[in-house]
């Protein structure tokens, strides 16, 4: 980013914050689990990665724990009248019971 403002000659300030750390985790018996999961109830078989956004996850991982997120797909959140359909919160739950299950086996 110097680099360029120095190219183009700019005068700038620039003071940097980290609001977050990035995290990984890499594949395991969690996302296996969860992975199981989504395709019994969804029928799809789900894509780990890690392009979804800001996560709370953030503040787990350094902890050494695995971290998965597992939600609704929501196209309204937080915006005005966020919602999500019941069929959704209902398919999230057999999901949930189905990760469990197979941690617990």
């Amino acid at each position: 980013m110097r680099n360029i403002l120095a190219q183009h000659q700019v005068k700038h300030t620039l003071e940097w914050y980290v609001s977050g750390e990035p995290f990984f985790t890499a594949p395991g018996t969690l996302s296996a689990a969860v992975s199981a999961a989504v395709s019994a109830v969804a029928g799809i078989t789900p894509k780990l990665t890690t392009g979804g956004g800001t996560s709370d996850g953030r503040f787990i991982a350094p902890h050494g724990a695995q971290v998965v997120e597992l939600g609704v797909v929501n196209a309204t959140i937080h915006k005005v009248n966020e919602c999500v359909r019941i069929e959704e919160i209902d398919a999230l739950h057999r999901m949930y019971v189905a990760v469990l299950q197979k941690l617990l086996a």
